[in-house]
């Protein structure tokens, strides 16, 4: 899809900061790998990150056992090279392993840099994650909320006309945040249940696992500004279509 490929060149020529502000550890990885690739091989993950956008915005039934041998060998590069980011449940966890279990535990040769970050992490929790979802979300969306159960929350909400909603996910064990964004354009076809930003841009799935106190009043904004992005993608798929 053209588009979305304009798209990802815009965040990518511009190092994919907005991006490296989502608090997601995958995220970060994956972009920590991506950006270690030659200016060429960037290029051929970017078409095929834009090559799957069909099956994401529901234009074209998936394919039974459709896989790009390129994207396969990508994510698992990604998930098998050693690195730096861990989730800041787990992180707390093994700074707190370390000095529990003392120098036979498994974690005995944590770094101290290590400990030190994991120390400097204020945490947050559910509530205080919904409660300034909510508020954004009416502030910027007119969103109400209902309680799904199970830790899941289903908002409502309108922008630029259009409306949509929000399946948000604050009971995981590792993730602290999974949103999921749901709606339909009847010009274009565009047919969307589980999309997140991250998700078609080819780097993560809305999966937020290093959400804390301190970076809290700025990741929801950042939340909202995605939901804008996917919101409005079909109008402006068609602009780009007539241009």
């Amino acid at each position: 899809m053209a588009f979305l490929r304009t798209l990802i060149a815009a965040e990518a020529e511009n190092g994919w900061v907005r991006l490296r502000q989502a608090p997601s550890t995958f995220t970060w990885r994956c972009l920590d790998y991506l950006c270690s690739l030659s200016p060429s091989q960037q290029d051929t993950i970017h078409d095929a990150f834009a090559e799957r956008a069909p099956f994401l915005l529901g234009l074209e039934p998936p394919v039974a056992k459709w896989q790009d041998p390129g994207l396969v060998k990508f994510y698992q590069d990604v998930l098998q090279i050693p690195s730096q980011h861990v989730s800041a449940r787990l992180l707390r966890g093994m700074a707190a392993a370390k000095r529990l279990d003392g120098p036979q535990g498994l974690f005995s040769d944590l770094p101290v840099t290590v400990v030190a970050k994991a120390d400097s992490i204020n945490p947050t929790n559910a509530s205080q994650i919904r409660k300034e979802v909510k508020r954004h979300f009416n502030e910027r969306f007119g969103a109400t909320a209902e309680k799904m159960g199970a830790g899941n929350w289903l908002y409502r909400g309108t922008f630029s006309n259009r409306p949509f909603s929000v399946l948000i996910d604050y009971g995981g064990m590792g993730d602290q945040l999974r949103y999921w964004v749901q709606f339909s354009h009847s010009s274009t076809g565009i047919r969307t249940k589980t999309l997140s930003y991250e998700l078609l841009l080819g780097v993560g799935f809305g999966r937020w696992d290093f959400v804390t106190s301190d970076s809290l009043p700025n990741d929801i904004p950042l939340l909202c500004e995605f939901i804008q992005e996917l919101v409005t993608f079909p109008d402006r798929f068609v602009s780009y279509g007539s241009a």
